[in-house]
């Protein structure tokens, strides 16, 4: 068997070199990276059908930088219809900003979705707010017994 040559064995070792300190950093910015901006669950309590509940949530900044929340997709189910309010804001660090969250419900049942918020942020350009709760039967919609 033939002896690696003198220049085979160096670039051979610098590229183990150089894929090891790529993967480090990469590992450390998996571990270290930017703080993750979290929104709490919004939740609802048995809303009557054909009526408009509001919830006010806070967002959290745990960056050093202001946050701006510029926008959102909001969904619709089988029971209704998301909307949020109060937007766009922006949240100094280290703060929390409020956004009023809408459910609009329309038929009786128990709802889960999720709210797309969109920021400014290029570390983390979106910030899935949960939403789920229950539509109760309108009382003029109830059947005669």
């Amino acid at each position: 068997m033939k002896r690696l040559s003198f220049r085979l064995k160096s670039f051979l070792a610098a590229y183990f070199t150089v894929v090891l300190i790529i993967a480090v950093i990469f590992y450390g910015t998996s571990l270290f990276g930017a703080p993750q901006i979290v929104a709490p669950l919004c939740e609802f309590k048995e809303i009557p059908a054909g009526e408009t509940a509001r919830q006010k949530i806070s967002v959290q900044n745990p960056t050093s930088q202001p946050l701006q929340l510029i926008g959102a997709m909001v969904p619709c189910t089988l029971y209704g219809c998301a909307s949020t309010e109060g937007l766009p804001v922006t949240i100094p660090p280290g703060q929390s900003g409020s956004v009023t969250v809408l459910f609009k419900a329309t038929s009786a049942g128990q709802f889960k979705t999720e709210i797309e918020l969109y920021t400014d942020n290029p570390e983390q350009t979106i910030v899935r707010l949960h939403v789920r709760g229950t539509v109760k039967q309108d009382a003029k919609d109830q059947p005669v017994k």
